[in-house]
């Protein structure tokens, strides 16, 4: 049982040891990796169906400014909207509303509204194919989730920092199926307790009820993981915006966050013992992790971790069950005492078992990216607010940030407009804003009440940011998705 009252470890925040930085090394076009072998522990046809996945995807947002570049020089063309739309069809696979087009030629090419729309297009798209072709094998849970029940966990929630450079860390850097896996970002990954602890009770309710996804009598657990992120190449500029740039704090507050999120189910529930929390620190340069390892009372110390960069060149030339068993060994407390009263032995293997996955990734950027990749910073396509947003599971496409009420999320939304400040504003480019809002479609009503949410959502971005929305530098599209069923995400009529 947990002690009542507030929990905290080191209130002084321990400096984490600074990376020494590194350089990345160039390979010429058509060289994928410094290391000539692949790691024991990867399927290199899986690294190849998610690269072909992430370069078609990209490609569809990057691709845009270029076609619209074509449409300013064939501007003042006679058939210019016809043309302009059979243009946009062969280049990029859509073509706008002829109102659109229309509004958009009237005293001059408006190159932002055009911008912003393509964007739109594109999502709804990019949206389609995801949950039509599932490209990422996503909905196929089964496999994963037997082996998540075999190592004592019955669901798994995820808080990271709503930074791009970890929209992928389900599919990509964990490797894990995105339907099996209840993702939440926040900026800085100050994810909401409250929120967090209502979708603990429905699960356990759903447990409870209905065994799924297994019954409440099994001794498993939930895992609440927090992300936050640094990076090595640039430590100074390029870590978390929401904590300056300051790795200690970073790891702290989302630390933080988790021993709250325990505290609180213990308070309400006395039940903390159910719940195992994980820290988990990304270098958004490479992908790897820092694994915040507990010790036998499953303490979490911000100093003690393990590096999977580390590990995946220590175990680059083993078999794989001998590469497994130093992945765990790197995991063991420290005396033998204490491993003989070790009450976290499962977490600890199921942090082998992420270390494992994580391989996966590591030797990915590795062979497409020489190791590092070349977009250090943000190069995030669009903002995504809202819900949802299980289609966005690809490194710096989307900056996306949880949020029930604009309020609430203010926050958030405006590191991300902050941030567009810099990649949009300054290139003369307008920033996209989804929105995106789920509902049931088992309920009734509950479709109309997400497009009046979606509408509030919108009306108050365009209202918080008036000099950006006036000037035509701001843009929203709103939708909604049955988080029910496998199904992409629906447009609304903008209202603005």
């Amino acid at each position: 049982m947990l002690a009542r009252g507030r929990e905290r470890q080191n209130r002084s925040r321990p400096a984490l040891p600074r990376p020494i930085p590194y350089k990345r090394k160039v390979l010429a076009a058509g060289q994928f990796t410094t290391i000539g072998q692949s790691h024991p522990l990867v399927d290199q046809l899986v690294n190849e169906r998610l690269r072909a996945y992430e370069l078609a995807s990209k490609a569809r947002f990057d691709n845009i400014a270029v076609v619209l570049e074509k449409l300013a020089e064939g501007y003042g063309r006679r058939d210019f909207i016809s043309w302009a739309n059979k243009t946009l069809q062969a280049e990029l696979g859509f073509e706008l509303p002829l109102d659109v087009l229309q509004q958009a030629s009237i005293g001059g090419l408006n190159l932002r509204t055009l911008y912003s729309q393509c964007v739109f297009e594109q999502f709804l798209a990019f949206s389609q194919v995801f949950f039509d072709q599932d490209p990422l094998q996503g909905q196929a849970t089964a496999p994963t989730a037997k082996q998540l029940h075999a190592l004592g966990y019955h669901a798994v929630g995820i808080a990271p920092c709503a930074d791009g450079r970890l929209a992928h860390i389900v599919s990509y850097i964990l490797r894990l199926p995105y339907d099996l896996v209840r993702r939440k970002a926040h900026a800085g990954a100050l994810f909401d307790v409250s929120e967090s602890v209502r979708n603990w009770v429905f699960i356990e309710h759903m447990r409870f009820r209905e065994a799924k996804p297994n019954a409440a009598s099994e001794p498993t657990r939930y895992l609440k993981i927090a992300s936050y992120h640094f990076s090595k190449a640039d430590p100074q500029h390029q870590g978390c915006a929401a904590h300056s740039s300051d790795d200690a704090q970073a790891a702290q507050a989302a630390l933080d966050k988790l021993i709250d999120f325990r505290q609180a189910i213990e308070n309400r529930f006395g039940c903390g013992s159910t719940i195992d929390v994980v820290l988990l620190g990304v270098n958004t340069d490479d992908d790897s992790l820092r694994v915040h390892v507990p010790d036998e009372h499953g303490q979490v110390q911000l100093e003690r971790y393990v590096e999977t960069q580390t590990l995946y060149h220590q175990t680059l030339n083993l078999n794989a069950e001998t590469a497994k068993k130093q992945i765990k060994q790197s995991l063991v407390v420290g005396n033998r005492r204490a491993r003989q009263d070790d009450k976290d032995a499962n977490l600890r293997n199921l942090l082998a078992w992420l270390i494992e996955r994580n391989m996966a990734q590591i030797d990915y950027v590795h062979r497409f990216e020489s190791g590092c990749y070349k977009d250090l910073g943000h190069a995030e396509r669009f903002i995504g607010i809202g819900s949802g947003f299980e289609e966005v599971q690809l490194r710096n496409l989307t900056y996306y940030s949880f949020l029930e009420t604009f309020e609430e999320g203010l926050a958030d939304v405006q590191v991300g407009i902050k941030i567009f400040k810099k990649l949009n504003l300054c290139h003369g480019r307008p920033i996209p804003v989804i929105i995106r809002v789920d509902f049931d479609g088992r309920v009734a009503e509950s479709r109309n009440r997400a497009i009046k949410k979606a509408r509030r959502i919108e009306k108050a971005v365009h209202e918080q940011f008036s000099e950006l929305s006036k000037t035509g530098m701001l843009h929203t599209l709103c939708t909604l998705r049955d988080h029910n069923a496998h199904a992409a995400a629906i447009k609304l009529t903008s209202e603005i």
